[in-house]
């Protein structure tokens, strides 16, 4: 560990009067702040959550199946008529909300973390790349 020199040490003991001074302020131009962090968390381990996190993260994952398995037999239904394009992004947005969904909320850390949000990136760049080709141009 580094040993400071005094001149350091001032300044570093400056910085912390600062810091207490901005925060003895901030509680006084606000009283409703609690006094630390252990009370502010404290007071929100009483507090349930509204919506679990595992009905958010696997109830969409439902959704968003039933909305690319929806979109996938309407695909094939209608390949035929003249509105493909209708069709082909529905299918890729679908795809794109899977890939988003998967990389954010399945994969945390490591190699799969990265691969999944390179994949999802990439594949809203083709998206957004589809739409500009088929729409705007």
């Amino acid at each position: 560990m580094k040993q400071l020199t005094d001149a350091e040490k001032q300044q570093l003991d400056a910085k912390i009067k600062e810091e207490q001074k901005r925060q003895q302020a901030l509680r006084e131009s606000n009283p409703d702040l609690p006094e630390s962090f252990k009370a502010a968390s404290a007071e929100t381990q009483g507090m349930k959550r509204l919506v679990p996190k595992s009905l958010w993260k696997y109830g969409l994952l439902v959704v968003i199946l039933c909305l690319l398995v929806s979109n996938g037999i309407l695909f094939f239904q209608g390949r035929d008529s003249g509105s493909a394009k209708v069709f082909n992004l529905n299918l890729m947005i679908a795809l794109m909300l899977l890939f988003n969904h998967i990389a954010f909320n399945f994969t945390k850390t490591g190699w799969k973390s990265r691969v999944m949000k390179i994949v999802a990136w990439v594949w809203m760049i083709l998206v957004f790349v589809y739409v500009y080709i088929s729409w705007v141009a």
